[in-house]
């Protein structure tokens, strides 16, 4: 083949993918003139979905058809207070470890949603803040955390817990009437002027007649010492009426202590949640529960870890 020839037939494929590309071309645009006619918009791909959230299986029986206990988690499970179906009453403290048995199931959950099922180990274990007769679980030892744990594992359907956003200082915001009525409850209590903050905002209906009880968790400290707190506690205001707020909780004089809801679970199955409640203070917290008896707090047991 002349050089002549070579170079019309490079010519004419040159030519020819020219034209393909013009083609291509020609027909992306009349794709996106269609598209744009229409109002349409090109999907986007679909996120990773990431790993699949387990689902538990919590069935199993309720109270009072069944004993059930409710610990708070350090290492250990800390039994907080529990319901003894042979006694028919609500208990705290070390009888509510005993009604668990070695290698009875356990469900357990963070405040961000993270979940397990654990079985009990054999004897006792002390918490990290040194509370001793907690339980052992087997995740626990590995290292595993969590705020909180119940048996049998279907009263995990039974209990609700306080997002942490509601003592969040953007969460903790009252608004003018609800600071006016706390300021009122704590001047009735303790006559003192001071500067109010409030540290917790949250609403649960904890009696099922369909209203939300209204909790709020409030200070006021020293007008010259800001870090001496002359009030702190925890108000209920049953069915939202701020004209009938309960204490339910408060920090001993002088000590600077903040209480907060962080939970509520129906221990005995009788329609009326039982409060969990945690106390914070400078390099340390401690939990508890308080049940509510016509309206007004009954503390069931100590705070744990010595607070």
């Amino acid at each position: 083949m002349t050089s002549r020839s070579v170079s019309i037939a490079l010519l004419a494929a040159v030519t020819a993918l020219s034209s393909s590309l013009v083609a291509c071309k020609e027909k992306e645009k009349e794709k996106e003139e269609k598209v744009e006619e229409k109002g349409e918009v090109e999907p986007l791909p679909e996120p990773d979905p990431g790993p699949a959230t387990p689902r538990f299986d919590l069935s199993g029986p309720q109270p009072p058809e069944t004993s059930t206990v409710v610990f708070a988690v350090d290492g250990a499970l800390s039994p907080l207070a529990c319901f003894d179906k042979a006694k028919g009453a609500l208990v705290a403290g070390g009888a509510c470890a005993a009604l668990v048995a070695e290698g009875s199931e356990v469900y357990m959950e963070d405040s961000y949603g993270k979940k397990s099922l654990d079985k009990t180990g054999a004897g006792t274990k002390d918490s990290l803040c040194g509370d001793a007769g907690g339980l052992p679980t087997a995740g626990l030892d590995k290292g595993e955390a969590y705020d909180w744990a119940v048996w049998p594992k279907s009263l995990g359907t039974a209990y609700s817990q306080t997002h942490p956003d509601t003592w969040s200082d953007r969460g903790a915001r009252l608004e003018e009437v609800e600071q006016k009525a706390v300021l009122g409850a704590i001047s009735a209590i303790r006559n003192v002027k001071g500067g109010f903050e409030p540290r917790q905002k949250a609403s649960v209906d904890i009696d099922g007649d369909g209203k939300d009880e209204l909790f709020i968790s409030a200070i006021l400290t020293h007008p010259s010492d800001p870090d001496q707190f002359l009030f702190s506690g925890l108000f209920m205001a049953p069915g939202g009426d701020l004209g009938a707020l309960v204490l339910i909780d408060r920090a001993k004089k002088g000590k600077v202590d903040v209480i907060r809801l962080r939970g509520v679970v129906d221990l005995d199955g009788d329609g009326t949640m039982e409060l969990w409640t945690g106390l914070t203070f400078d390099g340390g917290s401690g939990d508890r529960i308080v049940q509510i008896v016509d309206g007004k707090p009954n503390i069931l047991g100590k705070w744990t870890c010595g607070a």
